[in-house]
């Protein structure tokens, strides 16, 4: 088998490359193509001609490909969200959906942060004050809690902080080591490849000179068997012209 040259022969011939180990998994097995390019020997591709020739095949196969409209999906009608037992989602699309969504965003309801005493017509109304004072009282706990929570943040949070940034750098260094080691990795699996491929490729190209060789000889000797026959057929024929 011809070891060289492949890349560009799987190219021009359109040969589908299969590199899993089974086909069992494909819905339409295609024909089993050992890999055997060479990028480092094989260097056909630089040539202008063959290159042309790979990107003009490229560019007959994106010609086949059907292109979908923008609009492919018009067809299909539009989904209209119900927001079933979310009657907050359900007001809010309402919104939009009425307005465009040019009305705008109710404002944030923010009387129950004041402390403002009943209205002057109130003024004697126990019912008034009880919910004015259950007001403050709650004002004041959500004002405690704030307190205590700078206090705990004062307390506690640089470090907590630093322990964080310490966790976000250990996670960093690691992956840049493991980038780092993929890295050289691939740098000696490529260095390893050419090293290899830079070895044989004297060798493969004296094999792939006999073997033009051997087909030349081949050529010629059939050539020479087709004239020695016709050679023996004319002299078969003069000897007995009955002779067929």
């Amino acid at each position: 088998k011809k070891t060289c040259c492949c890349f560009c022969d799987l190219v021009a011939t359109g040969t589908t490359v299969i590199m899993s180990d089974s086909n069992e998994n494909l819905a339409l097995p295609a024909p089993r193509v050992d890999i055997d390019a060479l990028p480092y020997v094989d260097t056909q591709f630089n040539d202008p001609a063959i290159k042309a020739q790979v990107d003009r095949l490229i560019q007959d196969e994106l010609s086949t490909i059907k292109k979908q409209p923008r609009d492919y999906l018009a067809h299909l009608p539009l989904y209209e969200p119900k927001f079933e037992g979310h009657p907050a989602l359900q007001a809010e699309w309402m919104r939009i959906c009425s307005s465009d969504g040019k009305e705008p965003m109710p404002t944030m309801d923010v009387s129950r942060y004041q402390l403002d005493p009943p209205p002057q017509a109130k003024q004697t109304n126990a019912a008034a004050w009880d919910r004015a004072v259950h007001n403050a009282e709650a004002q004041l706990e959500h004002q405690s809690n704030r307190i205590d929570n700078l206090e705990l943040m004062q307390k506690y949070g640089a470090n907590l902080w630093r322990v964080h940034l310490n966790s976000l750098e250990a996670a960093s260094r690691r992956l840049e080591s493991e980038q780092a080691e993929l890295s050289q990795q691939i740098d000696t699996l490529n260095r390893k490849r050419k090293l290899e491929q830079n070895d044989v490729g004297p060798k493969l190209q004296r094999l792939e000179a006999e073997w033009v060789n051997a087909v030349k000889k081949n050529l010629e000797i059939e050539g020479a068997v087709a004239r020695l026959e016709a050679e023996c057929s004319m002299m078969r024929r003069q000897l007995d012209p009955t002779a067929q």
